[in-house]
Protein backbone atom coordinates (compact mmCIF):
# COMPACT_ATOMS: atom_id res chain seq x y z
CA UNK A 1 0.00 0.00 0.00
CA UNK A 2 1.28 3.45 -0.78
CA UNK A 3 0.14 6.90 0.24
CA UNK A 4 1.28 10.29 -1.01
CA UNK A 5 2.75 12.87 1.32
CA UNK A 6 2.45 16.33 3.02
CA UNK A 7 3.05 19.73 1.51
CA UNK A 8 4.93 22.56 3.19
CA UNK A 9 3.01 25.81 2.90
CA UNK A 10 4.66 28.74 4.66
CA UNK A 11 5.57 27.38 8.11
CA UNK A 12 3.03 24.61 8.46
CA UNK A 13 2.54 21.12 7.09
CA UNK A 14 -0.84 20.35 5.57
CA UNK A 15 -1.86 16.84 4.64
CA UNK A 16 -3.47 15.77 1.42
CA UNK A 17 -5.89 12.90 1.99
CA UNK A 18 -7.07 11.04 -1.10
CA UNK A 19 -8.08 7.53 -2.03
CA UNK A 20 -5.66 4.74 -1.16
CA UNK A 21 -3.51 3.39 -3.96
CA UNK A 22 -1.65 0.16 -3.47
CA UNK A 23 1.87 -0.44 -4.80
CA UNK A 24 2.39 3.08 -6.05
CA UNK A 25 4.89 5.79 -5.32
CA UNK A 26 5.07 7.56 -1.97
CA UNK A 27 6.16 11.15 -2.54
CA UNK A 28 7.71 13.50 0.03
CA UNK A 29 8.22 17.23 0.21
CA UNK A 30 11.53 18.38 1.67
CA UNK A 31 11.53 21.87 3.11
CA UNK A 32 14.21 24.39 2.09
CA UNK A 33 16.29 26.72 4.19
CA UNK A 34 17.57 24.25 6.79
CA UNK A 35 20.83 25.12 8.59
CA UNK A 36 21.74 21.43 8.64
CA UNK A 37 21.21 18.89 5.92
CA UNK A 38 18.43 16.47 6.83
CA UNK A 39 18.69 13.07 5.23
CA UNK A 40 17.44 9.49 5.38
CA UNK A 41 20.66 7.48 5.42
CA UNK A 42 21.46 3.82 4.82
CA UNK A 43 24.57 2.33 6.46
CA UNK A 44 25.03 -1.35 5.72
CA UNK A 45 26.62 -3.77 8.15
CA UNK A 46 26.27 -7.53 8.45
CA UNK A 47 25.32 -7.22 12.13
CA UNK A 48 22.52 -4.73 11.51
CA UNK A 49 21.34 -6.72 8.53
CA UNK A 50 21.14 -9.89 10.63
CA UNK A 51 19.31 -8.11 13.45
CA UNK A 52 16.87 -6.53 11.00
CA UNK A 53 16.03 -9.80 9.26
CA UNK A 54 15.58 -11.56 12.60
CA UNK A 55 13.35 -8.79 13.92
CA UNK A 56 11.31 -8.64 10.73
CA UNK A 57 10.07 -12.17 11.39
CA UNK A 58 8.17 -10.69 14.35
CA UNK A 59 7.36 -7.23 13.00
CA UNK A 60 7.97 -5.46 9.70
CA UNK A 61 8.76 -2.33 11.71
CA UNK A 62 12.22 -3.85 12.20
CA UNK A 63 13.06 -2.65 8.69
CA UNK A 64 12.98 0.97 9.87
CA UNK A 65 13.59 0.50 13.61
CA UNK A 66 16.60 1.60 15.70
CA UNK A 67 18.60 -1.53 14.82
CA UNK A 68 17.93 -1.33 11.09
CA UNK A 69 20.33 -0.15 8.39
CA UNK A 70 18.32 3.05 7.82
CA UNK A 71 18.11 6.16 9.99
CA UNK A 72 17.22 9.86 9.92
CA UNK A 73 19.96 12.47 10.39
CA UNK A 74 19.44 16.16 10.98
CA UNK A 75 23.10 17.18 10.51
CA UNK A 76 24.33 14.90 7.75
CA UNK A 77 27.29 16.27 5.73
CA UNK A 78 26.12 18.12 2.66
CA UNK A 79 27.48 16.65 -0.58
CA UNK A 80 29.96 18.87 -2.44
CA UNK A 81 30.02 19.74 -6.12
CA UNK A 82 32.24 17.12 -7.75
CA UNK A 83 33.58 19.49 -10.40
CA UNK A 84 32.83 22.55 -12.54
CA UNK A 85 30.07 20.73 -14.48
CA UNK A 86 28.17 19.76 -11.34
CA UNK A 87 24.99 21.24 -9.87
CA UNK A 88 23.48 21.43 -6.38
CA UNK A 89 19.74 20.69 -6.36
CA UNK A 90 17.17 21.26 -3.62
CA UNK A 91 14.72 18.36 -3.39
CA UNK A 92 11.05 19.30 -3.71
CA UNK A 93 9.31 15.95 -4.26
CA UNK A 94 10.92 12.53 -4.15
CA UNK A 95 9.41 9.10 -4.69
CA UNK A 96 9.93 5.79 -2.94
CA UNK A 97 10.91 3.29 -5.61
CA UNK A 98 10.77 -0.49 -5.43
CA UNK A 99 14.56 -0.57 -5.60
CA UNK A 100 14.70 1.68 -2.51
CA UNK A 101 12.42 -0.69 -0.64
CA UNK A 102 14.40 -3.75 -1.66
CA UNK A 103 17.52 -2.18 -0.19
CA UNK A 104 15.72 -1.20 3.02
CA UNK A 105 14.21 -4.70 3.40
CA UNK A 106 17.50 -6.41 2.47
CA UNK A 107 15.79 -8.24 -0.38
CA UNK A 108 17.95 -6.80 -3.17
CA UNK A 109 20.25 -9.23 -4.95
CA UNK A 110 23.75 -9.25 -3.45
CA UNK A 111 25.00 -9.34 -7.04
CA UNK A 112 24.59 -5.54 -7.11
CA UNK A 113 26.26 -4.71 -3.77
CA UNK A 114 29.75 -4.18 -5.29
CA UNK A 115 28.12 -1.40 -7.35
CA UNK A 116 26.70 0.33 -4.25
CA UNK A 117 28.73 2.50 -1.85
CA UNK A 118 27.75 3.19 1.75
CA UNK A 119 26.77 5.25 3.63
CA UNK A 120 24.27 6.56 1.12
CA UNK A 121 21.20 8.78 1.00
CA UNK A 122 18.27 7.18 -0.81
CA UNK A 123 16.07 8.85 -3.42
CA UNK A 124 16.34 9.10 -7.21
CA UNK A 125 12.80 9.83 -8.44
CA UNK A 126 12.81 13.56 -7.88
CA UNK A 127 11.80 17.02 -9.00
CA UNK A 128 13.87 19.81 -7.51
CA UNK A 129 15.18 23.36 -7.89
CA UNK A 130 18.71 24.31 -8.91
CA UNK A 131 20.46 26.02 -6.00
CA UNK A 132 24.08 26.28 -7.21
CA UNK A 133 25.90 25.62 -10.49
CA UNK A 134 29.54 24.92 -11.29
CA UNK A 135 31.49 27.38 -13.42
CA UNK A 136 31.22 25.27 -16.60
CA UNK A 137 27.51 24.46 -16.32
CA UNK A 138 25.55 25.73 -19.32
CA UNK A 139 22.47 23.52 -19.43
CA UNK A 140 20.61 24.76 -16.33
CA UNK A 141 20.48 27.91 -14.21
CA UNK A 142 19.84 28.69 -10.56
CA UNK A 143 16.16 28.76 -9.70
CA UNK A 144 15.07 26.43 -12.50
CA UNK A 145 13.00 23.32 -11.79
CA UNK A 146 14.68 20.12 -12.90
CA UNK A 147 14.26 16.36 -12.90
CA UNK A 148 17.08 13.85 -12.58
CA UNK A 149 18.28 11.06 -14.84
CA UNK A 150 19.84 9.11 -11.99
CA UNK A 151 22.28 6.98 -14.05
CA UNK A 152 25.94 7.55 -13.08
CA UNK A 153 27.45 6.77 -16.46
CA UNK A 154 30.84 7.56 -18.04
CA UNK A 155 30.25 11.25 -18.69
CA UNK A 156 28.94 11.81 -15.17
CA UNK A 157 31.98 10.01 -13.73
CA UNK A 158 34.46 12.05 -15.74
CA UNK A 159 35.56 9.11 -17.87
CA UNK A 160 36.96 10.70 -21.03
CA UNK A 161 36.88 7.64 -23.31
CA UNK A 162 33.26 6.54 -23.25
CA UNK A 163 32.54 2.83 -22.90
CA UNK A 164 30.80 0.97 -25.78
CA UNK A 165 27.39 1.24 -24.08
CA UNK A 166 27.64 4.98 -23.46
CA UNK A 167 28.81 5.58 -27.04
CA UNK A 168 25.57 3.93 -28.15
CA UNK A 169 23.47 5.98 -25.71
CA UNK A 170 22.77 2.95 -23.51
CA UNK A 171 23.85 4.75 -20.35
CA UNK A 172 22.09 2.47 -17.88
CA UNK A 173 24.36 -0.44 -18.80
CA UNK A 174 27.59 1.58 -18.58
CA UNK A 175 30.81 -0.41 -18.17
CA UNK A 176 32.26 1.99 -15.60
CA UNK A 177 29.87 2.11 -12.66
CA UNK A 178 32.90 1.42 -10.45
CA UNK A 179 35.24 3.90 -12.16
CA UNK A 180 35.98 7.55 -12.79
CA UNK A 181 35.93 10.15 -10.04
CA UNK A 182 32.97 8.71 -8.10
CA UNK A 183 32.61 5.86 -5.66
CA UNK A 184 30.84 2.74 -6.99
CA UNK A 185 27.16 3.21 -7.75
CA UNK A 186 24.88 2.72 -10.72
CA UNK A 187 22.46 5.46 -9.75
CA UNK A 188 22.12 8.58 -7.64
CA UNK A 189 20.77 7.35 -4.31
CA UNK A 190 23.06 4.31 -4.38
CA UNK A 191 26.40 6.15 -4.37
CA UNK A 192 27.82 7.81 -1.27
CA UNK A 193 29.32 10.78 -3.17
CA UNK A 194 26.18 12.26 -4.76
CA UNK A 195 23.73 12.26 -1.90
CA UNK A 196 20.15 11.41 -2.72
CA UNK A 197 16.74 13.01 -2.96
CA UNK A 198 15.57 11.86 0.49
CA UNK A 199 17.39 14.89 1.85
CA UNK A 200 17.36 18.66 1.55
CA UNK A 201 19.97 18.68 -1.22
CA UNK A 202 21.87 16.40 -3.57
CA UNK A 203 24.42 17.01 -6.32
CA UNK A 204 24.28 15.95 -9.97
CA UNK A 205 26.25 16.36 -13.17
CA UNK A 206 24.50 18.72 -15.60
CA UNK A 207 24.21 15.81 -18.07
CA UNK A 208 21.76 14.23 -15.60
CA UNK A 209 19.41 17.22 -15.33
CA UNK A 210 16.43 18.21 -17.47
CA UNK A 211 14.42 21.42 -17.21
CA UNK A 212 10.76 20.95 -16.31
CA UNK A 213 8.42 22.74 -18.75
CA UNK A 214 6.35 25.52 -17.22
CA UNK A 215 3.01 23.78 -17.70
CA UNK A 216 4.08 20.59 -15.90
CA UNK A 217 3.33 20.52 -12.17
CA UNK A 218 5.72 19.13 -9.56
CA UNK A 219 3.20 16.36 -8.92
CA UNK A 220 3.43 15.31 -12.56
CA UNK A 221 7.16 15.96 -13.01
CA UNK A 222 8.14 13.68 -10.13
CA UNK A 223 7.03 10.74 -12.29
CA UNK A 224 9.49 11.59 -15.07
CA UNK A 225 12.11 9.02 -14.05
CA UNK A 226 9.76 6.04 -13.73
CA UNK A 227 7.97 7.05 -16.94
CA UNK A 228 11.28 7.34 -18.79
CA UNK A 229 12.00 3.76 -17.71
CA UNK A 230 8.50 2.76 -18.86
CA UNK A 231 9.16 4.30 -22.28
CA UNK A 232 12.45 2.42 -22.49
CA UNK A 233 10.65 -0.81 -21.55
CA UNK A 234 7.85 -0.29 -24.08
CA UNK A 235 10.37 0.34 -26.87
CA UNK A 236 12.37 -2.73 -25.84
CA UNK A 237 9.77 -4.95 -27.51
CA UNK A 238 7.22 -2.66 -29.10
CA UNK A 239 4.24 -4.69 -30.36
CA UNK A 240 2.44 -4.52 -33.66
CA UNK A 241 -1.18 -3.41 -33.63
CA UNK A 242 -2.36 -6.95 -34.42
CA UNK A 243 -0.55 -8.34 -31.35
CA UNK A 244 -1.80 -8.69 -27.76
CA UNK A 245 0.05 -7.44 -24.70
CA UNK A 246 -0.26 -8.29 -21.00
CA UNK A 247 1.05 -5.96 -18.32
CA UNK A 248 1.55 -7.92 -15.09
CA UNK A 249 1.50 -5.58 -12.11
CA UNK A 250 -0.37 -2.29 -12.56
CA UNK A 251 1.54 -0.12 -10.13
CA UNK A 252 3.48 2.94 -11.25
CA UNK A 253 5.73 1.02 -13.63
CA UNK A 254 2.92 -1.08 -15.09
CA UNK A 255 0.63 1.87 -15.63
CA UNK A 256 3.60 3.77 -17.00
CA UNK A 257 4.14 1.01 -19.57
CA UNK A 258 0.45 1.09 -20.54
CA UNK A 259 0.57 4.88 -20.91
CA UNK A 260 3.83 4.64 -22.88
CA UNK A 261 2.44 2.07 -25.30
CA UNK A 262 -0.60 4.22 -26.01
CA UNK A 263 1.40 7.45 -26.28
CA UNK A 264 3.78 5.80 -28.74
CA UNK A 265 0.87 4.75 -30.93
CA UNK A 266 0.09 1.12 -30.06
CA UNK A 267 -3.56 0.40 -30.90
CA UNK A 268 -3.78 -3.30 -30.05
CA UNK A 269 -5.09 -5.09 -26.97
CA UNK A 270 -3.54 -4.47 -23.55
CA UNK A 271 -4.58 -6.75 -20.69
CA UNK A 272 -3.78 -5.40 -17.23
CA UNK A 273 -3.14 -8.02 -14.52
CA UNK A 274 -3.11 -7.18 -10.83
CA UNK A 275 -4.42 -8.17 -7.41
CA UNK A 276 -6.41 -5.06 -6.59
CA UNK A 277 -9.52 -3.53 -8.14
CA UNK A 278 -8.25 0.03 -7.81
CA UNK A 279 -5.14 -0.78 -9.85
CA UNK A 280 -7.36 -2.36 -12.46
CA UNK A 281 -9.47 0.78 -12.68
CA UNK A 282 -6.36 2.92 -13.10
CA UNK A 283 -4.99 0.55 -15.74
CA UNK A 284 -8.17 1.02 -17.79
CA UNK A 285 -8.01 4.76 -17.27
CA UNK A 286 -4.55 4.84 -18.84
CA UNK A 287 -5.35 2.60 -21.78
CA UNK A 288 -5.80 -1.07 -20.84
CA UNK A 289 -8.44 -2.80 -22.95
CA UNK A 290 -9.44 -5.20 -20.20
CA UNK A 291 -8.14 -6.41 -16.83
CA UNK A 292 -7.75 -9.60 -14.83
CA UNK A 293 -8.03 -8.73 -11.13
CA UNK A 294 -7.55 -11.32 -8.38
CA UNK A 295 -9.60 -9.26 -5.91
CA UNK A 296 -12.55 -9.68 -8.28
CA UNK A 297 -12.07 -13.41 -8.65
CA UNK A 298 -9.71 -13.25 -11.62
CA UNK A 299 -7.44 -16.22 -12.28
CA UNK A 300 -4.44 -15.09 -14.28
CA UNK A 301 -3.55 -18.23 -16.19
CA UNK A 302 -7.06 -19.59 -16.75
CA UNK A 303 -8.45 -16.17 -17.72
CA UNK A 304 -5.60 -15.41 -20.13
CA UNK A 305 -6.10 -18.84 -21.69
CA UNK A 306 -9.80 -18.11 -22.19
CA UNK A 307 -9.12 -14.65 -23.63
CA UNK A 308 -6.48 -15.89 -26.08
CA UNK A 309 -7.90 -19.31 -26.98
CA UNK A 310 -5.63 -21.56 -24.94
CA UNK A 311 -6.39 -25.06 -23.62
CA UNK A 312 -5.78 -25.31 -19.86
CA UNK A 313 -4.09 -28.27 -18.16
CA UNK A 314 -3.35 -28.89 -14.50
CA UNK A 315 0.02 -30.60 -13.90
CA UNK A 316 0.35 -32.52 -10.61
CA UNK A 317 1.44 -30.34 -7.69
CA UNK A 318 1.84 -27.38 -10.02
CA UNK A 319 0.11 -24.25 -11.24
CA UNK A 320 -1.99 -24.57 -14.38
CA UNK A 321 -0.52 -24.13 -17.84
CA UNK A 322 -2.13 -23.86 -21.24
CA UNK A 323 -1.40 -24.95 -24.78
CA UNK A 324 -2.19 -22.69 -27.71
CA UNK A 325 -3.18 -19.09 -27.16
CA UNK A 326 -1.08 -16.68 -25.11
CA UNK A 327 -0.16 -13.05 -25.57
CA UNK A 328 2.64 -11.86 -27.83
CA UNK A 329 4.42 -9.68 -25.26
CA UNK A 330 4.31 -9.66 -21.45
CA UNK A 331 5.66 -6.71 -19.49
CA UNK A 332 6.36 -8.07 -16.00
CA UNK A 333 6.36 -5.04 -13.68
CA UNK A 334 6.57 -6.54 -10.18
CA UNK A 335 9.76 -8.57 -9.97
CA UNK A 336 8.47 -11.31 -7.68
CA UNK A 337 8.63 -15.06 -8.20
CA UNK A 338 4.89 -15.54 -8.64
CA UNK A 339 4.46 -12.81 -11.23
CA UNK A 340 7.55 -13.84 -13.20
CA UNK A 341 6.29 -17.44 -13.21
CA UNK A 342 2.83 -16.33 -14.38
CA UNK A 343 4.39 -14.22 -17.13
CA UNK A 344 6.28 -17.18 -18.54
CA UNK A 345 3.08 -19.24 -18.56
CA UNK A 346 0.81 -16.71 -20.29
CA UNK A 347 3.12 -15.68 -23.15
CA UNK A 348 2.59 -17.46 -26.47
CA UNK A 349 5.17 -19.77 -28.06
CA UNK A 350 7.92 -17.61 -29.53
CA UNK A 351 6.70 -14.60 -27.54
CA UNK A 352 8.62 -12.12 -25.41
CA UNK A 353 8.68 -11.43 -21.68
CA UNK A 354 10.14 -8.06 -20.71
CA UNK A 355 11.32 -7.95 -17.09
CA UNK A 356 10.60 -4.40 -15.94
CA UNK A 357 10.33 -5.34 -12.26
CA UNK A 358 14.08 -5.84 -11.67
CA UNK A 359 13.73 -9.40 -10.42
CA UNK A 360 16.70 -10.70 -8.42
CA UNK A 361 17.05 -14.13 -6.86
CA UNK A 362 13.68 -15.84 -7.20
CA UNK A 363 12.65 -19.12 -5.64
CA UNK A 364 9.84 -21.12 -7.20
CA UNK A 365 10.04 -19.92 -10.80
CA UNK A 366 9.62 -22.74 -13.33
CA UNK A 367 11.88 -21.92 -16.28
CA UNK A 368 10.57 -24.79 -18.45
CA UNK A 369 8.35 -22.45 -20.52
CA UNK A 370 11.47 -20.64 -21.78
CA UNK A 371 12.90 -23.61 -23.64
CA UNK A 372 9.62 -25.40 -24.33
CA UNK A 373 8.08 -22.31 -25.97
CA UNK A 374 11.34 -20.68 -27.11
CA UNK A 375 10.46 -17.53 -25.21
CA UNK A 376 12.65 -14.44 -25.48
CA UNK A 377 13.31 -12.83 -22.07
CA UNK A 378 14.58 -9.24 -22.03
CA UNK A 379 15.80 -7.18 -19.09
CA UNK A 380 15.16 -3.48 -18.51
CA UNK A 381 17.26 -1.07 -16.48
CA UNK A 382 16.93 2.70 -16.51
CA UNK A 383 16.79 4.47 -19.86
CA UNK A 384 18.97 6.19 -22.42
CA UNK A 385 18.88 7.34 -26.03
CA UNK A 386 15.73 5.78 -27.46
CA UNK A 387 15.24 4.93 -31.12
CA UNK A 388 12.10 6.94 -31.67
CA UNK A 389 11.47 10.23 -33.49
CA UNK A 390 14.99 10.17 -34.88
CA UNK A 391 16.54 9.25 -31.52
CA UNK A 392 16.24 11.18 -28.27
CA UNK A 393 16.76 10.62 -24.56
CA UNK A 394 13.82 9.04 -22.79
CA UNK A 395 13.66 11.95 -20.32
CA UNK A 396 13.23 14.46 -23.15
CA UNK A 397 10.49 12.29 -24.65
CA UNK A 398 8.74 11.90 -21.27
CA UNK A 399 8.74 15.62 -20.53
CA UNK A 400 7.54 16.39 -24.06
CA UNK A 401 4.58 14.02 -23.60
CA UNK A 402 3.85 15.59 -20.20
CA UNK A 403 4.00 19.15 -21.50
CA UNK A 404 1.68 18.36 -24.43
CA UNK A 405 -0.87 16.82 -22.06
CA UNK A 406 -0.65 13.41 -23.73
CA UNK A 407 0.41 11.73 -20.48
CA UNK A 408 -0.33 12.85 -16.92
CA UNK A 409 0.61 10.42 -14.18
CA UNK A 410 -0.11 12.79 -11.29
CA UNK A 411 -3.33 10.90 -10.36
CA UNK A 412 -1.00 8.13 -9.15
CA UNK A 413 0.25 10.40 -6.39
CA UNK A 414 -2.05 9.70 -3.49
CA UNK A 415 -0.53 10.93 -0.20
CA UNK A 416 2.45 13.01 0.91
CA UNK A 417 4.74 12.91 3.94
CA UNK A 418 7.31 15.41 5.19
CA UNK A 419 10.81 13.97 5.51
CA UNK A 420 10.49 13.89 9.31
CA UNK A 421 7.75 11.26 8.90
CA UNK A 422 9.96 8.95 6.84
CA UNK A 423 9.12 5.98 9.06
CA UNK A 424 5.42 6.43 8.39
CA UNK A 425 6.11 6.65 4.66
CA UNK A 426 8.09 3.42 4.75
CA UNK A 427 5.45 1.72 6.88
CA UNK A 428 2.72 2.26 4.31
CA UNK A 429 5.09 1.26 1.50
CA UNK A 430 5.82 -2.19 2.92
Amino acid sequence: MRRALCRRRKSTWTSLQTEKFYDLEVISYLSPGCSHLRAVVVEFSLLRAALTLAGAKLSRSAYYGPLSIISFREDYPEPELRGPEWVKVRSVLSGICGSDMRLVTLSESMYLYPLTSFPLVLGHEVVGVVEEVGEKVRGVEEGERVVLDDVLSCRVRGVEELCPSCREGRYSICHNFDGGNLSPGMFTGFCRDTGGAWSDYFVAHEFQLFRVPGGVSDEAAVFTEPFAVSLHAALKSFPRDDEAVAVVGCGVMGIGVIAALRALGFKGEIIGVDIYKFQGEMAKRFGATRTVIAEEGGRVIEDLAEITGGRVYYPPREKPMFVGGGVDVVFECVGQAGTVDDSLRIVKPGGTVVLVGTAGKLSGVDWAPIFSKEIVVKGVLGSGEEKVNGGRRAFDLALDLFSKGRVNLSPLLTHKFPIEKWREALKVSL
